[in-house]
């Protein structure tokens, strides 16, 4: 958690969005395209992604930076959200990766 704090704190080069529901959210891939670090409002967390292929681990959707925990249905939410970000910040179409 100290690690998405400190993301957090110190992003630039985010894509921030302010949608319909008033909500701001920042979305940006880290490193090497194996991450991406996703807030919304005061809530942020990283999670597991390729760019390369433009996949997305929804298992890795566990924890907000706070310490709560991501429910089922919450991380549902939350990954149709990332999914419609993503294709506007970075005009690619994002897919779950299911196995």
């Amino acid at each position: 958690m100290k690690y998405v704090k400190e993301i957090k704190s110190s992003i630039t080069g985010a894509h921030e969005l302010e949608e319909q529901d008033g909500i701001t959210y920042k979305i940006k891939i880290l490193g090497r395209g194996e991450e991406l670090f996703f807030q919304k409002g005061n809530d942020a967390l990283i999670c597991e992604i390729s760019a390369r292929h433009a996949v997305i681990d929804p298992r890795t959707i566990r924890r907000w930076d706070s310490g709560n925990k991501i429910s089922d249905d919450e991380r549902a939410l939350i990954l149709e959200k990332i999914i419609e970000l993503y294709k506007k910040a970075y005009k690619d179409d994002l897919s779950a990766f299911k196995n």
